[in-house]
């Protein structure tokens, strides 16, 4: 069955396009209590597809990191929204910036789209298919040498992880946690850290990787369990993160455990 919401959140990623334009390259940000950066569109575009995704399915719950409380947080579906994935890159003038909308019923992640409007991308998984810019994203792995094998990470790891076990990956932080999902899913990179974060940093891109067979595991080798998130009053996923198909991420999670 064709998902009967695809239309309508395409139209949302097109409208987001115009608005988020407008701000780029103009930006007057700012700082939440917990440091991270906050800009007039994380705000503006938060109030718009709040408001949009309301009329569409009054009855779904609605999770967004721009709301101070979620909005019917105990229906079984619930569209989870981050108006911009990377604010702190579009805030300095980046491309690797954009919006996440998933749709989870219960704990499952169901359906994921995302939009980048300076690189001119757009992801949607729904129906059990991955798109990209209109075309089937591939679910084979792709073939890759040495080279070009690379892992997608975060600044805010260098702290955190023992970087120096990882010299035989190449590491990338293009700052963007959806978009690295996106082009984990897409066969751009082979696996991904993810540093601790939020429901709405993942939800949107987790139905792209999990359907090309990819899984996520914390550092102590545990599946990530996502109804726990779902039950933290902030919705935090607490440690980070390790993504990809197991024949990726069981060498890099060895590494990390020295």
């Amino acid at each position: 069955m064709s998902s009967p919401h695809r239309p309508f959140i395409e139209s949302l990623l097109s409208r987001y396009d115009a608005l988020a334009l407008e701000y780029f390259g103009a930006v007057e940000q700012e700082s939440k209590a917990d440091g991270s950066t906050v800009t007039r569109l994380d705000r503006e575009a938060s109030r718009q597809i709040v408001s949009a995704l309301k009329q569409h399915t009054p009855d779904f719950g609605i999770v967004c990191e721009e709301l101070a409380q979620s909005y019917r947080p105990a229906a079984p579906w619930k569209w989870i929204v981050d108006p911009v994935d990377g604010t702190a890159s579009f805030a300095r003038g980046y491309a690797v910036w954009g919006l996440g909308i998933g749709l989870m019923h219960d704990d499952r992640p169901v359906e994921g789209y995302l939009r980048f409007p300076v690189l001119r991308e757009t992801f949607c998984f729904a129906d059990g298919v991955g798109i990209h810019n209109g075309k089937p994203i591939p679910t084979r792995a792709p073939a890759y040498i040495p080279d070009t094998h690379n892992v997608l990470t975060a600044s805010t790891l260098h702290a955190l992880l023992p970087y120096d076990r990882l010299a035989k990956f190449k590491l990338r932080s293009l700052g963007s946690s959806l978009y690295h999902l996106a082009c984990l899913a897409a066969g751009r990179a082979d696996a991904m850290i993810c540093p601790p974060s939020y429901l709405w940093d993942l939800a949107a891109g987790l139905p792209f990787t999990r359907a090309v067979g990819m899984i996520e595991l914390g550092l102590d080798g545990k599946p990530f369990a996502i109804e726990r998130v779902l039950h933290d009053p902030h919705y935090r996923v607490a440690a980070p993160l390790l993504i990809g198909r197991p024949a990726e991420v069981e060498p890099l999670l060895n590494s990390l455990r020295g």
